[in-house]
């Protein structure tokens, strides 16, 4: 009896724990139009190398080597600080700023899930 559960027990547990881990991996949901429309000003790409995956910055040439289930952590985390920086929200206006504070973009938010996407990510 202890041989027919065992193998069904230890599939389980795998099953289980991969489950886990791959929530655990998965970045934050995103709203598709805004963040589709701020990727292009977003200095931070993923790039795919032969040890796995790195962050780099165009900001300034850095490359972060985040263990591989935490790259999408450490990416949201690096957006996050890039928008608090960048990103100015006024009424249902998001404004993607330069280095010296002028406005290069205008992205207007048609809704109010967007705008609770830019409130929360972004902190703003």
């Amino acid at each position: 009896m202890l041989k027919n559960i065992l193998p069904l027990a230890l599939a389980a547990a795998l099953l289980f724990f991969g489950w886990q881990a791959y929530d655990k991996a998965k970045p934050e949901v995103k709203d598709k139009r805004v963040y589709s429309e701020l990727k292009p000003y977003i200095p931070y790409k993923i790039e795919k190398r032969v040890g796995g995956l790195s962050i780099s910055s165009t900001l300034n040439d850095d490359i972060e080597k985040p263990p591989a289930t935490q790259v999408y952590h450490r990416l949201d985390t690096l957006e996050k600080l890039w928008g608090k920086k960048y990103l100015k929200l006024e009424n249902n206006q998001l404004f993607v700023l330069d280095d010296n504070n002028k406005t290069v973009k205008t992205i207007l938010l048609q809704n109010e899930q967007e705008l609770s996407y830019v409130k929360n990510f972004f902190g703003l």
